[in-house]
């Protein structure tokens, strides 16, 4: 299971892996208190399941820090569109540093161990910044001319 801290940058990508690891968590739940309950001298029957879901955690742990760190980019990022926003008039067609790729504009960047994936949207008087943690799961970032800046937590489903 620590193999997958190192299998990849995205964050994203790592809540999608260690998706696949939920059965051995489960089962390993089941062991623990299956062994806790009919209770034999033997303690070390305990470690391996207990090092499954102790890692599993970290994982999961790991991966949502290191979004709090990229919202927080993404936030700043925000606030400087905004305030550009509110000085033109307009909102910025492309905000500096973003990458346009087709039809997305985008900033890949965001955190620290693990990067995630913003994408902007955007209209004359408002902009959407939208930061995602998995699937359908993340962060809408609002604001514009005359309008706060609102942190908006996104959960499809």
């Amino acid at each position: 299971m620590l193999g997958i801290l190192f299998t990849t940058n995205n964050g994203s990508s790592l809540v999608f892996i260690a998706g696949f690891f939920l059965l051995p968590v489960l089962i390993s739940l089941i062991s623990i208190t299956a062994k806790l309950i009919f209770f034999s001298k033997r303690k070390y029957y305990l470690v391996r399941p207990l090092l499954t879901v102790v890692i599993f955690i970290l994982i999961f742990t790991i991966a949502h820090w290191s979004y709090d760190v990229a919202l927080e980019h993404a936030i700043r990022e925000a606030e400087l569109i905004h305030k550009e926003c509110n000085e033109n008039l307009y909102c910025p067609k492309i905000p500096p540093g973003w990458i346009v790729n087709g039809n997305s504009i985008s900033k890949r960047d965001l955190g620290t161990w693990y990067t995630y994936t913003a994408s902007y949207y955007y209209n004359i008087e408002s902009f959407n910044i939208r930061v995602y943690q998995g699937p359908d799961l993340g962060d809408h970032i609002t604001g514009g001319i005359d309008t706060p800046l609102e942190v908006i937590p996104y959960v499809d489903g």
